[in-house]
């Protein structure tokens, strides 16, 4: 089973195994004009293309780290240039290199080529953009020499592949879930202390009216106490009244 897309990017960065760089010399022996870099044109580009993306398929099955398609285009022309610096380094001694897998890279790819010439390696470069333009203007041009010295791979500012473009989407999506979690979150939060404030204010609202009801009560005892105190009065005055009436003079 594949890697999930997580599992791809921590592990992007890691050392390809052996099993891996086995894979890839083994894929280039069976077409050997990929692995020399070789392949022009418009219908050799679509086919570089498509087996390196079938390569690619193979080697991310293999143990290892999983790695996008420009990656392993870069990663096989950096193992070619190490490869023959090492024998350059060596007088031109391939027998000094220090693995059968060097070995083998060496004498189907770097053999024809010259110790005097430069140590960097051909790659297809069209292989690291996004785009994969097609050619304009060079159908009618001469193949290459297999002895013509080889250009540098540049992968510095180059646009991110499908699928690394896949897996920013994907952080991205995952960043934007998560500040919405967080969103919701202090939402709730903001809910909850709101839904407080109003039964706080709730009670409030009942202490109030209760304090009202007994003022009201006060004022109505206060009446009724000053309505009794009237009628005294008034009996008094008619008593008073009444004795004055019945005195003889």
């Amino acid at each position: 089973m594949a890697p999930t897309k997580c599992c791809r990017f921590s592990t992007f960065l890691g050392r390809p195994s052996l099993d891996q760089v086995s894979a890839i010399v083994d894929f280039m022996e069976k077409h050997p004009n990929l692995g020399l870099g070789q392949m022009r044109g418009l219908e050799g580009r679509h086919e570089s293309k498509r087996l390196w993306y079938q390569l690619t398929q193979i080697v991310n099955n293999v143990g290892g780290p999983n790695r996008p398609m420009k990656s392993w285009v870069k990663y096989w022309a950096d193992k070619k240039s190490t490869v023959r610096s090492k024998v350059i380094s060596a007088g031109g001694d391939p027998n000094t290199l220090g693995s059968p897998v060097e070995r083998k890279i060496y004498n189907l790819f770097l053999s024809h080529l010259k110790d005097r010439e430069s140590s960097r390696v051909k790659v297809e470069k069209h292989l690291t953009d996004d785009t994969f333009e097609e050619e304009s203007g060079n159908e009618d041009s001469p193949e290459p020499s297999n002895n013509d010295p080889e250009p540098a791979m540049h992968f510095e500012g180059t646009a991110p592949d499908y699928e690394e473009r896949q897996m920013l989407v994907m952080e991205k999506l995952v960043k934007v879930m998560s500040d919405q979690t967080t969103a919701m979150s202090q939402l709730a939060h903001a809910s909850q202390t709101n839904a407080q404030a109003m039964e706080r204010l709730a009670e409030a609202s009942i202490i109030q009216a209760r304090a009202v009801e007994r003022l009201a009560n006060t004022f109505e005892t206060i009446g009724a106490s000053t309505h009794d105190v009237r009628n005294a009065l008034v009996d008094i005055d008619a008593t008073m009244k009444s004795y004055y009436t019945t005195t003889p003079t």
